[in-house]
Formats: C-alpha cells, structure tokens, sequence
C-alpha cells in the first residue's frame, strides 16, 4: 500500500464520555468515545464502535456491525481481558433499549422511568448486581469473543 491510498475505515465519533473502570479494585475514570464506523470511497456505514483511551498512546476499540449494545459488550471484554472492568449501565441486564432508542446510547434501567445513558453509571438502587457480577464474570473467565 503506498502512502497516496485511501484509508478506507473511518470512524466517526458522535459522543465522548467519560466511564468508570477498576483498574486493581480502585475506580479509574476513563475517555470513551462511540460512533459509527464507515467505509470505502464514499463512507458506506459499516457499524457501530466504541473507544477507550488509556493513555496517550494507548487505545482500545471494539466494533459490531449492527448493535451499539454488542459493542460495548465487545468493549467491556476487551478490557476485562487487560484487568478493568467496565462498570456502566449498559452492562448490566436491567438496561434496556426500546425501539426508538435502539443503537442511539439510549435506553432504560430497571425501574426507573427516565432514560439514561448506556454509559452512565448505575443507579444505587441498580436491584441484584452480585448476580450481574457473578455472570459477568463467569463469561470474562471464558474469553470469548476477545477481539
């Protein structure tokens, strides 16, 4: 490939936020941005991204092709697999998106009637989190779908 060609993936950033992770059991604030992610010649849409930035030189991103939630999902393993887990509403399995709010970042938790953010932390009264905790882990110990 000569430097003249086209970079042909491009990621449009539509939010930046900023997310909890632990990092050796003490919470770490981390950048995130999200997106979509385009390509060829005439930026075709081609998914949905999600991006974490560590450190200056040091980013890690996670892809899906048709849903913002497996995204993240793709993102929370990534991570895990380096020792931070993601802890944000839509990692948990009482956040929800309805059908207008689909691949938006929006969505519902739990009881709660106002929308939130897939990215915000959870409510305190989030309900059975060790239960969440316990699945999340569980399948973090399977190392599947690491990208």
């Amino acid at each position: 490939m000569t430097d003249t060609q086209a970079n042909w993936r491009h990621y449009q950033t539509r939010q930046s936020v900023d997310c909890t992770v632990f990092d050796q059991g003490h919470e770490r604030i981390v950048a995130v941005d999200m997106g979509i992610v385009e390509t060829g010649r005439s930026r075709v849409f081609a998914g949905y991204f999600f991006r974490v930035r560590l450190a200056d030189d040091e980013q890690i991103t996670a892809e899906d092709g048709s849903s913002m939630i497996a995204a993240l999902w793709r993102l929370a393993r990534n991570l895990s697999a380096r020792g931070l887990p993601l802890q944000c509403a839509g990692m948990s399995g009482q956040w929800r998106e309805s059908g207008l709010s689909q691949n938006t970042g929006w969505g519902y938790f739990g009881p709660h009637q106002q929308p939130m953010h897939m990215l915000d932390d959870m409510p305190e009264d989030g309900g059975d989190e060790a239960l969440d905790r316990a699945i999340r882990e569980a399948v973090d110990g399977m190392r599947i779908g690491l990208a």
